[in-house]
């Protein structure tokens, strides 16, 4: 077999070529600290990062809805609780008034106070949050309020009752409103299905953000208010104004409706509690199985530090013993030897 001249340099020539490129390779995953940058480097590691860095994306926008839901029912939380507050200054000037000590220029003062009541829950209940959007009107967050003027069973000496914004609907007479009320959902985990159950029941991966008033300030068999008047608890207090304006024993079918409220909306927050733990759950579990995927992602994608050093060493002598070499080939020449 003949072996030219040439054959000896462009060998020694790839040999070095190879080295140099095989050096470059490490120096850049040294210095960006992965195994893989290009899917080149692994194409089957380069898919499981990518579907693993995909997972992780998702369970970090899972916390973000979490974080989200629960400062939404933090603070709905919050106005509920203020309503109880006014609810139980009502229901106590409530048994006052029923007392026979009390005249009637005791109940119109006392009027008065629950006025300034009735004002302060009903601006409670339309209360909205950071973004401008109503805190309990369902899923009609931006109608303008969530308990608008009964125009219709309205007329009262001492002003308007109130009922809750639902929406319209043509389901017929059987549909029950507060039943079936609007409502917004965040997604907060994984789950088996796309599928939202409009009564908040069976799906841990997501949670009810927003409540209609109707169902939360609901007083159920409500016996103080006339046939045909919404029954929450603000038109139980202008029922109860109405009856001290007039300087009269409020009846003891006002307390026992306050009563019943002050018990609905009660459950109401435990209820929102439920969701706020559910919520908390789902995040540990979530931020548990992230610490065990990006464990994974690093093991497939990262560079083992010191076994990079070694191979930057390695592939630095082979360079250094290739140019060697290449250096006494070239002069391997028959005008060499000639001379």
């Amino acid at each position: 077999m003949r072996v030219s001249t040439n054959q000896f340099h462009n060998q020694g020539i790839d040999a070095i070529q190879k080295h140099q490129s095989d050096i470059l390779a490490i120096q850049e995953k040294m210095s960006t600290g992965k195994r893989i940058n290009k899917p080149s480097d692994d194409p089957v590691g380069m898919n499981q990062v990518h579907n693993l860095k995909k997972t992780i994306s998702q369970i970090e926008t899972y916390k973000k809805n979490g974080d989200y839901a629960k400062s939404q029912l933090g603070l709905e939380e919050t106005q509920i609780q203020t309503v109880i507050d006014g609810v139980q200054r009502a229901r106590e000037l409530t048994i006052q008034m029923m007392n026979d000590s009390y005249n009637p220029a005791n109940r119109k003062a006392t009027g008065a106070e629950i006025g300034q009541l009735i004002e302060h829950i009903r601006n409670v209940m339309n209360s909205k949050n950071p973004e401008k959007e109503l805190l309990f009107a369902g899923n009609n967050v931006n109608v303008s309020a969530a308990f608008v003027d009964d125009t219709v069973n309205a007329p009262l000496s001492n002003g308007s009752r109130y009922t809750a914004y639902i929406g319209s609907t043509n389901a017929g007479a059987n549909y029950d409103q507060k039943a079936n009320y609007g409502a917004r959902f965040v997604q907060i985990g994984f789950d088996a299905n796309n599928q939202v159950a409009p009564d908040d029941k069976g799906d841990p991966a997501r949670v009810r953000t927003t409540d209609n008033g109707a169902k939360v300030f609901d007083v159920p068999t409500a016996t103080s208010l006339p046939a045909g008047v919404d029954k929450n608890v603000l038109n139980v207090m202008i029922q109860l104004k109405d009856y001290l304006d007039k300087g009269q024993q409020p009846p003891p079918d006002i307390a026992s409706d306050f009563t019943k409220a002050l018990d609905h909306m009660s459950g109401v927050m435990a209820e929102i509690g439920g969701r706020q733990n559910r919520i908390q759950t789902q995040k540990d579990a979530g931020q548990s199985f992230k610490m065990s995927l990006d464990e994974r992602r690093s093991k497939i994608e990262e560079m083992d530090v010191v076994q990079g050093i070694a191979d930057f060493t390695k592939k630095q002598n082979a360079l250094q013993m290739a140019q060697q070499i290449f250096s006494k080939v070239q002069k391997m020449s028959l005008f060499n030897y000639i001379r």
